[in-house]
């Protein structure tokens, strides 16, 4: 039985967070910023922020696990994100959180031809979130640079984004013997804490005269999340009863109390081109280093984290962004795949992602928007006895704007 996904067992969890719903639904495009909407992938995107907007996203997912024996199906909600972003006369900035990784699944494997016979019983839970505080800015935003040179180096908007990740992990594996009263249990518990930081650019330029140009460059070096680790050892049971026994394991002497787990670096490259308030398309390319998210506590056979890879393509269409006739004309039509080499190998297989995104964007109240996702992937492969996992999301985000820090002219 699989609950959510078998492969959030590796590392720090699988990757919850890809972009806000809007950015999603385009394939989770890293290059596209506006002035009502925040990108929380690039603090460059804040640059362009003109309102307060405050944004939070919720997801739910239907999965089905297939290997060659099996077939079983799951679901999962949560909250993707919730975040703020603050235009001033200077700069733009903006807070918020993101669980950004998820560990929760439930495997059991029986072996009849073992005497006693026997289950085998794993299970997760846990994942790692991110608290940021973003800046936004426009450098020469102020400068008078009047030649064409100078209006372009105008354009060009900055952004960093400073993380702290923290979270807790826990994994058990038990082990139940037929007509045995008592199961024995192994858990392992890491409390995990870190700081690292984005940076990015993103330029935005008329380049005829109603096409646009957007293009941008993310940065985000290698950092190390603090891991400190406890395990259990001890028998339980199986009615769940009183009983039993635990121990703890001197991981001190084993030199694995505190670890460290390396999240490697990223860089990732993106541009588009568009009319404004009526159409865009794009494409990003995210490359990630390999090594990183082996989590010392666990010896792991046949398990590599490589390089790994992503591709992002999408866009949106807006019939007619100010018709007052047809509400219909003035929604957001958006649609994109994505194409993920996650890093993970597992007995030599690559354990990939795939998906193909659309969604809409509906305005209400002015420059508020609700926008609705929708997502058809796969994750894994049945390959060397492995899982593969086929779902289907639907996302619901909210982008409220709102005007702050305007002087009243007439009482």
């Amino acid at each position: 039985m699989y609950s959510q996904s078998p492969y959030s067992f590796y590392g720090v969890g699988v990757n919850t967070f890809k972009g806000t719903m809007d950015n999603r639904s385009m394939g989770g495009l890293n290059v596209y910023s506006d002035s009502i909407h925040l990108n929380l992938t690039n603090p460059a995107s804040y640059s362009e922020l003109k309102l307060v907007n405050y944004s939070v996203g919720v997801n739910y997912n239907k999965y089905n696990f297939k290997t060659d024996n099996t077939n079983e199906s799951a679901s999962s909600g949560n909250i993707n994100y919730l975040a703020v972003g603050i235009p001033t006369k200077h700069f733009n900035f903006g807070f918020g959180i993101i669980p950004q990784s998820s560990v929760e699944y439930f495997l059991t494997s029986t072996d009849e031809t073992a005497v006693p016979e026997r289950v085998n019983r794993y299970e997760g839970e846990g994942g790692v979130n991110t608290a940021f505080l973003t800046f936004g800015f426009k450098l020469f935003k102020r400068v008078d640079l009047e030649t064409k040179v100078g209006k372009f180096i105008k354009n060009i908007g900055y952004g960093v984004t400073a993380n702290y990740e923290f979270g807790n992990l826990r994994h058990t594996a038990s082990r139940f013997l037929k007509d045995i009263e008592l199961s024995t249990r192994l858990e392992n518990n890491s409390s995990l804490s870190g700081v690292n930081f984005v940076y990015s650019t993103l330029i935005k330029e008329k380049i005829f005269k109603n096409l646009t140009l957007q293009a941008t460059y993310i940065f985000k070096p290698a950092s190390k999340l603090s891991s400190n680790n406890t395990q259990r050892l001890g028998t339980i049971p199986i009615s769940g009863g009183y009983g039993g026994d635990f121990e703890d394991i001197d991981l001190a002497a084993l030199n694995l109390e505190k670890t460290k787990i390396t999240i490697p670096k990223s860089n990732s490259f993106g541009i588009g081109v568009g009319e404004e308030t009526k159409w865009f398309i794009g494409f990003d390319y995210t490359k990630v280093d390999g090594g990183g998210l082996d989590n010392k506590l666990f010896k792991l056979e046949n398990v590599e984290f490589k390089k790994a890879s992503k591709i992002a393509f999408g866009g949106f269409w807006i019939p007619k962004h100010d018709s007052f006739t047809s509400y219909f004309s003035r929604i957001v039509y958006r649609a994109g795949i994505r194409i993920e080499e996650t890093g993970l190998h597992i007995q030599n297989q690559a354990i990939n992602e795939f998906g193909i995104n659309f969604g809409f964007g509906l305005p209400f109240q002015g420059f508020s928007n609700l926008n609705l996702g929708f997502e058809v992937g796969r994750r894994g492969t049945k390959n060397a006895g492995l899982i593969q996992e086929d779902f289907f999301s639907v996302r619901l985000g909210i982008s409220l704007n709102d005007r702050w820090f305007v002087k009243t002219k007439y009482n």
